[in-house]
């Protein structure tokens, strides 16, 4: 996790994300919302994941909501994740829907 000046922190996710790995992403996460409002999660170095990881990032996004604070994907899922979401039927959710495509898809950076 890269923490900078902007009031945005930086939460990078990277190498292997699985159920193996998982804990001490899901450690830094709690740490980063406790500290920040705003959490801009980058998962595109990402080599190898799981459901854990979409688990971990949807769990994070309801905890936010709850405390008025803002967590969001730097860009849209791409990737070994946007594969994962579609299988699991992430991206076939409807609209609105905290773990469906407006969230996965959109990215801060987005188009």
């Amino acid at each position: 996790m890269s923490l900078s000046s902007s009031p945005v922190c930086r939460f990078d996710l990277d190498g292997a994300q699985t159920v193996r790995t998982i804990q001490a992403a899901h450690q830094r996460l709690v740490a980063a919302m406790a500290e920040h409002q705003s959490i801009e999660i980058h998962c595109n170095p990402v080599t190898e994941l799981d459901l854990s990881l979409i688990q971990l990032v949807l769990a994070a996004k309801r905890s936010a909501d709850k405390a008025g604070k803002s967590l969001t994907l730097a860009v849209p899922a791409t990737g070994n994740l946007h594969t994962a979401l579609d299988r699991a039927g992430f991206l076939a959710a409807a609209v609105g829907e905290s773990g469906g495509e407006a969230f996965w898809l959109k990215g801060t950076n987005a188009r």
